[in-house]
């Protein structure tokens, strides 16, 4: 079906191509309708019912000042595209003999059409006014699935340090992704519509919040009282939305008004009311994720106004400073006490507006810049400070957008922007120096020192142009977007080579006083195996994603619309070069009200190939680094401690047996090194992953104020980018418990070792390693072969009052199956030669139940209360034995044998999560109008549950699991944070 979808629709990327270059050419001239504006439509009829052709409309912003003028065609009716999104608007109609007719606050929901019916009445009667679809009404221009979150809300929302990435958990969609990498990002990382954590569509102010490298968040955080109004939409529909298979989260900032406003905010988080996580002591800690304490203290300030006497030029400025303090114990006694990581973050944004009949303009720059010295708890437990990285990231956002409308029926939204992170990613060590592993028969083994560092940055350009064009019954959005992206540097995430080398010594015995005290790490004779890492580590990417698209929207009746889009898509880092993709679906105003809304659609979305893979390649391709390890008597091994670094690869030493990663379609390159057809399922090709997505569902306004929606959502994603070994050693076909194969037998299997010996006229000796073999043994590649499944039934029910009061009740039931967790580390399979019904099983973000309740309740003198509860099932884990039983190592995740048979992925099932996190405000005047202080009090799981999403999965290889199975892991990166109180002082003036 898809493929013969996607060649019906292939034709029609040659008019798209053409209509983007007259696009590009008129852009240059004009402005380009985006995610962060909206639209209206409507229609003037007189007291009759007979439209009124000519009436002039005037649309006017909060400042009433006229932002557009449009006039009725034949049939009475109009549109006007481009409009400012979560700011009241004002519209006005005058026809000849009747009274000029008034609409009363409007509010357009970003990326959203609304509908008017201004009824007009001779000068004595009342003019009759209906308005439909506004911002928190039901939808009834697309098939679009999603909750609308106003400024307001966001900030009455009780958020961890505040942070904006935690706010799309307010639909039960989205599942926290903690567990799956990328912790010391210090962000929320989420899930939705079963897809991985990188694959949500960052929108902000009409240009794209990702970044190409890695995709791990938003690219540059924005103050959270610098947002105006947040769109967690569930499903991607129009074409104007690419290069992602999940959620898009669609953030406009907030723009100034005609009178200056400002706020300063104090907020801290101490310690000593808060509860400790479960499962460790600070004698017992194993790592510096097992967090003892961790206090909080923000600044954050917001200043308003116009800029000019005209009052048609604003500004809106917002910073925010946090100071965090997380203690990790250290139980080595050669430095024993808490480690105290040290996290601040600086985030800035400043918005600059220009406003005018029939023109928009708005300049917005931004900036995030933090460290963090002890990233992903690497000091903790028996790891000693000197082992310390610290992690930098500095981002800075500039774009330029303007809306200019060419004519009562035709809007060009254009967006600008760069965006230059420096770095995007660094650690630098504390103590640049050789390693020290010392293993103690009597706990964990000691660390000391470090030389693992690196450098990586990125900038990235980006332009969109969308040409919107209205007639009497239909829209249309003709566009492009284009990043061009470069990114690069040394080495990878956390630092990979260890050029000053690593020292691991025998298993020591003594006391761990002893055992790492300087006369023993200074003694050669108690190191076993001496580790140095030679070759280049840098490496670069220029990448270019690049979409165009149409999206169409025809009111076949006046009460069913029928939405068709088509998007083609292009990654220059990617071989894929026919990605199509076609939206279709329907909104049907039953009963013609705007009250009830039936909807559907479908359609099918590209994914982003992080360019973060080329590190992959670079550092682990044939040319890259590798590390050479050396035995005492070998060659290369120090005569003293005080020998290392070696300053060369040793002279006499045999290059080691390496493990390559190729980038896939590179035969003809890596053939000088080795056979590449030897090798079995090197692809010829990487390709973008894509889902097909269809939703059926509809949205009920049950009363003034309440909208309800329900929607199911299905979804099957292929192409997954899985890592793999393409010379993968022949099965080991396991039937009982404790069965292992010894790495030569394996690699005496693999098709390129048995192509080898056969060139040397020689026999692999499956028993020992000794005497010549090839240079290779595992030797993986990214294959798109993972596909995923995914079904899911969303209740939303939403209530906005006008004194603030707001209420999201938002269920989901779904399950989740792939044969690969995308975006998550360690996805080899139990078997290389094996990844499809064998490797099928649950993701490992299905959760079947999720239930978030959140809600502000405006009380009387001042007051307001609120919260979020969540309740949840438990997270799969997988079922590991340990070991490499197939002998195939580094390559495989060895489960066990349960029952005679090999077990399932992700077979485990987790505890229920449940979490109660309540607040309580007071607005207390301070003697004038102008001047106020807000006083609030919030507590994150007040109940204290211990919601645990990490569970120890090694079975062991036994016929019995073995002991800890199933037990609940320790640390911030296993557990939801336990009871913490967070206060906070703010005075608006």
């Amino acid at each position: 079906m898809l493929e013969s979808m996607r060649r019906v629709f292939r034709r029609s990327s040659l008019i798209l191509t053409l209509c983007s270059a007259w696009l590009f050419i008129a852009s240059l001239a004009t402005a380009a309708q985006t995610p962060d504006t909206a639209a209206l439509e409507g229609v003037v009829i007189g007291p009759n019912g007979a439209p009124l052709p000519g009436a002039s409309l005037v649309i006017e912003d909060e400042h009433h000042h006229a932002v557009r003028t449009v006039h009725a065609g034949s049939q009475g009716t109009f549109a006007a595209e481009g409009l400012s999104a979560g700011s009241p608007l004002f519209v006005t109609a005058a026809f000849p003999g009747f009274a000029v007719a008034s609409s009363g606050v409007i509010v357009l929901a970003a990326g959203s059409t609304a509908n008017l019916q201004l009824r007009m009445q001779i000068a004595a009667a009342r003019t009759e006014v209906r308005v439909t679809g506004e911002a928190g009404e039901v939808r009834t221009d697309e098939p679009q699935m999603g909750d609308r979150l106003t400024s307001a809300q966001m900030r009455n929302t009780p958020l961890l340090n505040r942070r904006i990435t935690g706010l799309p958990l307010l639909n039960a969609a989205n599942r926290p992704a903690i567990n799956q990498g990328d912790i010391f990002m210090n962000q929320v990382l989420f899930t939705a519509n079963g897809t991985g954590r990188r694959q949500t569509w960052f929108e902000v102010d009409g240009a794209s919040g990702n970044d190409a490298w890695g995709r791990q968040t938003i690219f540059t955080n924005v103050p959270l009282d610098s947002i105006g109004e947040m769109t967690v939409l569930d499903n991607a529909f129009a074409a104007n939305y690419g290069f992602g298979e999940g959620a898009v989260v669609n953030i406009v900032t907030r723009s100034g008004g005609d009178t200056y406003h400002g706020d300063l905010l104090g907020l801290w988080r101490a310690s000593s009311p808060e509860a400790k996580l479960s499962g460790f002591s600070t004698m017992t800690a194993t790592s510096g994720n097992d967090i003892t304490n961790d206090t909080l203290a923000q600044g954050a300030a917001t200043v308003s106004g116009p800029l000019t006497r005209s009052r048609r030029t604003f500004f809106f400025a917002s910073a925010e400073y946090s100071y965090q303090d997380r203690a990790s114990p250290v139980t080595s006694p050669i430095d024993p006490g808490n480690y105290i990581g040290h996290y601040r973050d600086w985030l800035g944004s400043l918005r600059l507006d220009r406003t005018s009949l029939g023109h928009r303009l708005f300049l917005r720059g931004a900036a995030d810049s933090f460290f963090d010295t002890n990233p992903n708890g690497i000091v903790g437990g028996n790891t000693v400070p000197s082992v310390a990285r610290v992690f930098h990231r500095r981002t800075y956002t500039a774009e330029l957008g303007d809306s200019a409308v060419l004519s009562d029926s035709m809007v060009n939204d254009a967006r600008l922007q760069f965006q230059l992170a420096s770095p995007i990613t660094q650690f630098s060590p504390v103590v640049y120096s050789t390693q020290y592993s010392v293993p103690i028969s009597s706990g964990e083994a000691f660390v000391s020192g470090t030389s693992q560092a690196a450098l990586l940055l990125s900038r990235q350009f980006e332009a969109v142009d969308t040409l919107t064009k209205t007639w009497t019954r239909d829209s249309m959005d003709i566009g492009f977007d284009v990043i061009h992206a470069r990114n690069g540097g040394n080495s990878k995430e956390f630092g990979g080579p260890i050029y000053d080398g690593e020292l691991i010594y025998k298993v020591c015995t003594d006391s761990p006083a002893i055992c790492e005290s300087p006369a023993y790490l200074g003694n050669i004779a108690n190191v076993q195996s001496y580790t140095q890492s030679y070759g280049n580590a840098d490496y670069a990417v220029d990448d270019t994603l690049a979409g165009v698209f149409v999206q169409e929207d025809d009111r076949l009746t006046p009460d069913f619309t029928l939405n068709l889009g088509l998007r083609y898509e292009l990654q220059t880092f990617t071989d894929a070069r026919a990605d199509l993709a076609p939206r279709v679906g329907f909104a049907y105003n039953l009963a013609g009200h705007g009250t009830t809304t039936v909807r559907g659609g479908f359609g099918i979305y590209d994914a982003q190939v992080v360019d973060n893979s080329e590190a992959n390649y670079a550092l682990t391709g044939p040319t890259g680094v590798f590390n050479y390890t050396a035995a005492p008597g070998e060659a290369g091994f120090p005569a003293s401690v005080a020998d290392v670094p070696l300053p060369a690869f040793p002279s006499g030493a045999v290059a080691p047996l390496r493990s390559l990663y190729l980038r896939p379609g590179r035969a003809s390159y890596y053939n000088q090194f080795f056979p590449t057809d030897t090798l079995v399922g090197y692809p010829n090709a990487l390709k973008n992953p894509y889902n097909e997505q269809w939703t059926l569902g509809g949205e009920r306004q049950l009363a003034p104020m309440w909208v309800l929606s329900v929607d199911y959502l299905g979804s099957h994603t292929l192409r997954i980018v899985r890592p793999l070994d393409v010379d993968a050693p022949s099965s080991f076909i396991r039937t009982e418990a404790g069965q292992v194969r010894s790495a030569q037998a394996a690699n005496c299997t693999r098709p390129y070792w048995i192509a080898w010996f056969a060139e040397q006229g020689a026999k692999c000796n499956p028993a020992s390693s000794a005497g010549a073999g090839p240079p290779y043994a595992v030797i993986e590649s990214d294959v798109n072969d993972g596909v995923g499944y995914y079904d899911a039934m969303n209740l939303n029910l939403n209530y906005h009052a006008a004194n603030g009061s707001v209420l999201l009740a938002s269920y989901t039931w779904s399950h989740a199956l792939d044969t690969v967790d995308p975006d998550v580390p360690s996805q080899n399979p139990n078997d290389p030669r094996e990844t499809g019904a064998q490797e099928l099983g649950n993701a490992i973000f299905d959760q079947r139940h999720r239930v978030v309740l959140s809600g502000v309740y405006a009380a009387p003198f001042g007051i307001t209360a609120g919260g979020i509860t969540t309740l949840a099932s438990g997270l799969p884990y997988n079922f590991i034995t340990g070991v490499t039983n197939s002998g195939d190592i580094g390559a495989t995740t060895d489960r066990p044998v349960i029952d005679d048979t090999v077990v399932g992925r992700n077979s485990g099932r987790g505890t229920a999560i449940y979490d109660v996190s309540p607040f309580v405000g007071k607005r207390v005047r301070l003697g004038s109008e102008r001047l106020h202080a807000n006083l609030r009090a919030e507590a994150f799981n007040a109940l204290n549950h211990r919601n645990v999403v990490g569970f120890s999965g090694t079975y062991g290889n036994g016929a019995l699991p073995g002991p800890g199975f199933g037990a609940p892991l320790a640390g911030i990166t296993n557990q939801l944070p336990a009871r913490e109180l967070q206060f906070s002082a703010q005075i608006e003036f």
